[in-house]
C-alpha cells in the first residue's frame, strides 16, 4: 500500500477517486446522523421512564446537547438527500465534502462536551474527544487540506472548552499536550485510513482496465477467427476446386493458365488478408512509436512518385503543397503506411481515367493532409463503421477488390500514434475526402 500522508493519488485516478469517496463519505454520513439521531432522542426519551434522571446534576445541559444533536443530525440528512438527488448540485465535490467536513467537526464537539462542559473537569473527557476523532477518522475521507482544517478547528474548540474548566494552569498546560498528541494521532490515522482506500481504489481502476484490456482482446480474437473463417475459406475452397479441375487431363493449356491465374490471384487475396491480420497483432502490442521530425511535403512527394509508378496512367493523381517545407515528428514507414491505405481506397473506388488529389496545407498548430477521390462516395450509413476494425462498412472496389474492414482501422491506429486524428468527408457520387490532422513540430 502506497501512503499518501502530506499528498494525494497521481493526477490520472485522482478526479475518479474524489467522486467515489465523496459518494462513499455522503452514505456514511446518513448512516451516523440516523444512529446519532435515534440516540439522542433515546437519551431525551429516559427521563420519561426514569424520572430520576431529572434530578441528575447538569440535566438541562445534556438535555439541550442532546436536542441539538437531533437537529443537527436532522438537518444533515435533508442536506444529504437534497445533495444526492440533485443532479445540478451533486456534481459539486466540495458541497459533499463541506457538508461531512461540517458534521465531523460537530460530531467532536459533541463528544467532547459530553462530559467537559457537564462535569466541569477533563476526567474522561479524553476518552470522547479520542471516541469522536477516531470515529471520524475512520469513516470519512478527507484531502490533505481537509484533514488540517479539522485538526485546526478541533484544536480551537478544545482551547476554547478548556477555558471553562477549573483547572490549574499546570493542568490546562498538561491537557493541551495530551490534546496535541491525540490530533497528531488523528491526522495520521486519518491520512492512513485515506491512503488505503486510495490505494484500494486506484487497484479496482488498474483490475477494471485490465478486465476491458482482456475483453478487447477477446473480442479481437473473435475478430479475427471470423476473418479467418470468412475471407480465407473462400480462397482455399477455390484453390481446392481449381486444382480438382486441372487434374484432370481434357483441358487445353489456355484453360490451365487461366486456371492458374485464378489460384495465383486466391493466393494473394489470402497472404493479403494474412499480412492486415499480422500487422494489426504487431501494432497493437506497440505503445509508443519512434518519431522524428520530418518535412510532411517531402514525404508526400515520394508518396506521389511511388503511386503515379504504380497507377501508370490509370488514374490522375495530384499533388499540391506549399513551396516552404512543412515539418511534423513522423515514423516514415508507419505514415508512409497510412498514406498508402488511404490512396489504395481511393483508386479502389474511383473509375478509371479519375483523378485524386492529395494537398497539405498548414494550420496555427498543425499541418492538415488531404486525400481526396471523385469516387463513388459512400452511404451515410455506413460512415459511421468506417473506422471500427473488421468493419461491416467494407465494400467491393469498382473491379470487385475485396477488402479485410482492417485498411481505415490501422490508418486511425497509426494516425493516432502520431497524436493526430483522421475523418472522412464523403457524399455518394461526388466522391469521398480523408482529412488526416498532425501536430507541427516546433
Amino acid at each position: 500500500m502506497k501512503f499518501y500522508i502530506f499528498n494525494a493519488p497521481a493526477q490520472l485516478p485522482l478526479k475518479a477517486f474524489r467522486q467515489d469517496y465523496v459518494l462513499q463519505n455522503l452514505k456514511k454520513l446518513r448512516m451516523v446522523a440516523s444512529l446519532a439521531m435515534s440516540v439522542s432522542c433515546g437519551i431525551l426519551l429516559l427521563p420519561l421512564l426514569f424520572p430520576l434522571l431529572n434530578q441528575t446534576l447538569h440535566v438541562s445541559f445534556f438535555r439541550g446537547l442532546n436536542i441539538s444533536l437531533v437537529s443537527l443530525s436532522a438537518t444533515t440528512l435533508c442536506l444529504e438527500h437534497f445533495f444526492l438527488n440533485n443532479k445540478k448540485i451533486a456534481s459539486s465535490r466540495w458541497l459533499g465534502q463541506l457538508v461531512c467536513l461540517g458534521f465531523g467537526f460537530a460530531f467532536i464537539c459533541c463528544c467532547l462536551s459530553i462530559t467537559f462542559i457537564a462535569q466541569s473537569n477533563p476526567k474522561n473527557t479524553l476518552t470522547m474527544y479520542l471516541l469522536g476523532l477516531v470515529t471520524v477518522a475512520f469513516l470519512w475521507d478527507f484531502e490533505y487540506l481537509e484533514t488540517l482544517l479539522l485538526v485546526a478547528l478541533t484544536s480551537l474548540a478544545f482551547t476554547l472548552m478548556i477555558q471553562f474548566s477549573f483547572l490549574s494552569p499546570e493542568q490546562k498546560i498538561l491537557n493541551h499536550c495530551v490534546s496535541f498528541v491525540i490530533l497528531v494521532c488523528f491526522y495520521f490515522l486519518s491520512r492512513v485510513m485515506y491512503s488505503y482506500r486510495a490505494t484500494h481504489f486506484i487497484q479496482l481502476k488498474e483490475i477494471e482496465k485490465k478486465n476491458q484490456e482482456i475483453q478487447k482482446m477477446s473480442q479481437a480474437k473473435s475478430e479475427i477467427l471470423g476473418v479467418v473463417a470468412h475471407d480465407l475459406r473462400s480462397p482455399f475452397n477455390n484453390i481446392e476446386m481449381i486444382t480438382s479441375l486441372l487434374q484432370k487431363k481434357n483441358l487445353s493449356p489456355e484453360q490451365e493458365i487461366q486456371y492458374l491465374d485464378l489460384i495465383l490471384t486466391s493466393c494473394q487475396s489470402s497472404k493479403a488478408t494474412i499480412n492486415e491480420i499480422l500487422y494489426v497483432a504487431r501494432e497493437d502490442l506497440v505503445e509508443e512509436i519512434p518519431l522524428e521530425k520530418l518535412d510532411l511535403c517531402t514525404v508526400l512527394q515520394q508518396v506521389h512518385l511511388e503511386w503515379q509508378s504504380r497507377l501508370q496512367g490509370s488514374r490522375n493523381l495530384h499533388l499540391q503543397y506549399p513551396p516552404v517545407p512543412l515539418y511534423a515528428n513522423l515514423n516514415k514507414e508507419r505514415f508512409h503506411r497510412v498514406l498508402d491505405n488511404l490512396l489504395s481506397n481511393a483508386v479502389k473506388f474511383t473509375p478509371t481515367h479519375g483523378t485524386i488529389h492529395i494537398k497539405v496545407r498548414e494550420g496555427k498548430k498543425n499541418l492538415h493532409v488531404e486525400v481526396m477521390d471523385e469516387g463513388i462516395g459512400i452511404p451515410e450509413k455506413i460512415r459511421p463503421l468506417l473506422f471500427d476494425r473488421f468493419s461491416k462498412a467494407r465494400r467491393r472496389g469498382l473491379k470487385g477488390e475485396k477488402s479485410t474492414g482492417l485498411g481505415l482501422s490501422i490508418c486511425r491506429q497509426l494516425v493516432e500514434q502520431h497524436g493526430g486524428s483522421i475523418d472522412v468527408e464523403s457524399e455518394e457520387r461526388k466522391g469521398t475526402t480523408f482529412h488526416i490532422t498532425l501536430p507541427a513540430a516546433t
